[in-house]
This record gives structure tokens, sequence and C-alpha cells, in this order.
């Protein structure tokens, strides 16, 4: 799997979606390391389902809707390169 990251993209097997990032602070039980990816579109490609979880709570019965969410910690063994790309 091929995986590349920079300040405005992130590409999984070729497939590239704009990105924005958010690094905190967030509220109190939310780990402070945690950055939070967001697509400038609705969605990520479906590409992204292999190598990150994506959340998504939307609720279609209440009429409320969010774009798709990556949370990387220090965790996660991408966490250097968001970390570079979102201070960028």
């Amino acid at each position: 799997m091929s995986i590349k990251i920079n300040s405005k993209f992130i590409s999984v097997n070729g497939k590239r979606a704009g990105v924005t990032y958010s690094a905190g602070p967030w509220i109190g039980n939310i780990d402070p390391t945690t950055i939070k990816i967001r697509p400038k579109k609705y969605s990520f490609p479906a590409e992204f389902t292999e190598a990150f979880a994506i959340e998504n709570n939307s609720d279609s019965m209440t009429d409320y809707f969010e774009k798709d969410c990556i949370r990387i910690t220090a965790a996660h063994p991408l966490y250097a390169a968001v970390k570079e790309a979102a201070a960028a």
C-alpha cells in the first residue's frame, strides 16, 4: 500500500483527496496528541478505508450530517508524517 502525505493532500494507492488538519486543543477526555483529518469534499475515497479508520457519525433519521473524519494519535505509525504535514 502506497500512502503519501503532504500539507494539502493525502493519497492512498494513487487515489488523492484534499484534506484539512486540526491539531486541537481538544476537550478533556480526548488525547491531546490527536490530529483530526477531514476531506475538503464530503467524504474520503473508498481506498482510504484500507489505510485509515474513518469516522462518520451522520444520522439521516434526525437530519444530522457530517463529513468523514480520520483521527490520528501518537500511537499511529503515520503520526510523524501527519504531524509534519499539519504544521506546514
